[in-house]
């Protein structure tokens, strides 16, 4: 399907589909300059170049097989872009071998593009201006190759601690629109004073949000029926409330949320307030859970856990850049227990099945173990028929003692005759993970990133750790647990992507010193990326990671290009350094052209144009890469190959 994801993937590509057709272009040019007529130039041109282009077609594709190691929401998030890459740059090979050498054999017939008569523009003159620095400049850079390796190895060595720091997400944040707001008073609240809160929030809300207010939903309360398992709500001390903005809104939707907050902490003190503006992606890859920060407690008394999780939670909420931290289960329900005295029921000739669904019948309905249906003849629609006592009655004392249950002798039977009824306190909900019991303490994050929180968080709860009770445990769960395996995962995708693109790229030069050459250009890539993620203040995210890993196709392509031409002068007769000099500055022109292509088709994901959101940290990434990429193709692969190459050239 068409989606913002797979027109991401044909943007990454763009520059990359215009450089196969660029490289057969170029190479019929000189083909020409050989004196060959357009149709013999084109033929040879392409059959010359098409082992070459192949290659470095495989090795844009086999970059992306990381993807096949993903888990989850990120592996169906970024199959379809690999898959849209993968097709295009089929594509792209197969018409920049057939059609552009039919339409260079056409339209280059019985003219040289260089020709006398041919009037040079002014974009031609710059970028001949810029070879010629270029390879001046070069030749300088070669003589004091030792001194230009060193400053970029430190310049390396600084972006790897940059990234270090640049901070690291699952997924990109973005702005939706769209505000949840969970709100939890003491529990065994009445509803009708959730209610009067809620309705107050909503004035506030209305009053902040003004203009860029849509439109609002609230939810109080729980159903104690099959509705239940589709809502956050536990009782009638719960409640939550969706907010949607306007499409075209004057301030973003997190910039609310701090005002909003402080307004709900003066005005409603003891209530706690959980603000979620993730929307639908957010929530998938954060498997369903309020809060991005999940840790988990786990063991079997509920009680232990229970201490536990509020230890732990006040040890999150001393970092500073922790909110709404709130443990999800709470032990603390008021209850009414009602104890059967099976003996007097039995002597009074009370059944206790019968008991317990009068009482049932009472205090919820009778539909809840007998389902009665009234058809209205005049709409056909259905409803449940039941009986049950008024709201007002069910909260009284008297009212629970004196439910009704009929005898076997036909006599009515009040329950205070045979059970006891005590005040006693339950747990509001039970969790479960893997069959052991659970308690969940949820944080959100202002000012930082995710993972900065959850490392900062994993050290301050290495001495709780060591202080659990035998049989307990705490694990992070949710968003960080499916960001660490996607990382880890990725990773892995990008040592498998070098060693691919290295394997490919080896029986193409028949030599192991000039892939390695190329390969090792690819890791000071990183130079740009981190320079230009600290510049726009990105964080590294799986679509950032993706960005570096498709950086590896672009380094090896440029390489393998620009070798490909150093080796065939070689092969002329060049020395190795004029070799390098005239096969850099032929080369010139098409990685540069290649690399504008590339920067340009990004630039409007990466400075967020439309709904771009989501892909503008790939953009970023890939951009910043390319311009480093550009710069090492030109400069350090020439300086390794001159340095790696010399003994084995001499030998030549």
């Amino acid at each position: 399907a068409i989606n913002s994801i797979t027109l991401g993937g044909i943007a990454l590509v763009l520059g990359l589909l215009v450089d196969n057709s660029i490289v057969v272009l170029e190479n019929v040019d000189r083909h020409l300059k050989m004196g060959k007529n357009s149709t013999k130039a084109a033929m040879d041109a392409a059959i010359e170049v098409a082992t070459p282009v192949l290659a470095s077609t495989l090795v844009i594709i086999v970059v992306f097989i990381p993807t096949l190691f993903l888990t989850g929401i990120a592996k169906d998030l970024f199959s379809p872009l690999a898959i849209t890459v993968a097709g295009a740059m089929f594509g792209s090979y197969i018409f920049s071998l057939t059609l552009v050498p039919i339409m260079a054999a056409k339209f280059f017939k019985n003219q040289l593009p260089n020709s006398e008569n041919k009037k040079e523009t002014a974009f031609i003159r710059m970028i001949e201006r810029l070879k010629h620095a270029y390879k001046k400049s070069l030749e300088k850079v070669l003589n004091k190759r030792y001194r230009f390796l060193f400053v970029t190895v430190v310049l390396f060595v600084i972006s790897i601690f940059g990234m270090q720091n640049l901070g690291y997400e699952l997924f990109p944040k973005t702005d939706v629109g769209q505000m949840e707001i969970i709100v939890r008073k003491e529990s065994g609240t009445p509803l009708k004073s959730t209610e009067k809160d809620i309705e107050k929030m909503e004035n506030i809300i209305r009053e902040v949000l003004n203009t860029d207010l849509s439109q609002m939903v609230s939810n109080i309360g729980v159903f104690y029926d099959l509705p239940a398992a589709y809502t956050p709500n536990s009782g009638t001390q719960d409640a939550f409330i969706k907010v949607q903005l306007e499409e075209e809104r004057e301030n973003s939707t997190d910039s609310y949320v701090p005002i909003l907050r402080e307004r709900f902490k003066s005005e409603f003190p003891g209530l706690e307030f959980s603000f979620n503006t993730g929307g639908l992606v957010t929530a998938a890859l954060n498997e369903g859970k309020s809060s991005p920060i999940d840790v988990q407690v786990k063991g079997n008394n509920l009680t232990v856990l229970r201490d536990l999780s509020e230890r732990l939670r006040d040890t999150i909420n001393a970092i500073p850049t922790t909110r709404d931290v709130r443990i999800l289960q709470r032990i603390d329900q008021p209850t009414k227990e009602m104890d059967i005295d099976r003996v007097k029921a039995a002597e009074l000739g009370v059944e206790p099945v019968d008991a317990i669904k009068n009482l049932v019948s009472a205090l919820n309905s009778s539909t809840t173990f007998n389902k009665a249906f009234w058809i209205d003849e005049n709409n056909g629609n259905h409803y449940y028929v039941g009986v049950t006592y008024p709201e007002s009655e069910i909260n009284k004392q008297h009212t629970l003692e004196n439910v009704i249950s009929t005898s076997k002798f036909g006599t009515a039977v009040p329950y205070k005759q045979f059970s006891r009824i005590k005040e006693t306190s339950q747990p509001v909900e039970i969790n479960h993970h893997n069959l052991t019991r659970e308690f969940n303490v949820y944080a959100n994050i202002e000012g930082s990133d995710i993972g900065s929180v959850s490392d900062e968080i994993d050290k301050r709860i290495v001495k709780f750790r060591e202080t659990l009770p035998k049989g307990y445990e705490v694990n992070f769960e949710g968003e960080v647990s499916v960001m660490k395996k996607s990382f880890s995962n990725l990773y892995l995708g990008l040592i498998l992507a070098i060693i691919f693109a290295f394997l490919i790229i080896t029986p193409l030069f028949k030599s192991f010193s000039q892939p390695l050459i190329i390969i090792l250009a690819f890791p000071l890539g990183i130079i740009g990326v981190v320079a230009l993620m600290w510049v726009t203040n990105t964080y590294l995210s799986i679509q950032s990671i993706m960005g570096i890993i498709m950086m590896v196709g672009i380094s090896v392509s440029y390489g393998n290009i620009l070798i490909d031409r150093i080796n065939n002068l070689i092969k002329e007769g060049l020395n190795k350094k004029d070799a390098i000099l005239n096969g850099s500055s032929d080369r010139f022109r098409p990685v540069l052209m290649t690399a504008a292509t590339t920067i340009f088709g990004l630039l409007p994901t990466a400075i967020g144009v439309g709904e771009a959101g989501a892909n503008t940290p790939l953009a970023i990434a890939v951009i910043g890469g390319t311009t480093t990429a550009t710069i090492l193709t030109l400069y350090i692969i020439p300086i390794l190959y001159l340095t790696i190459e010399k003994t084995e050239t001499n030998e030549k």
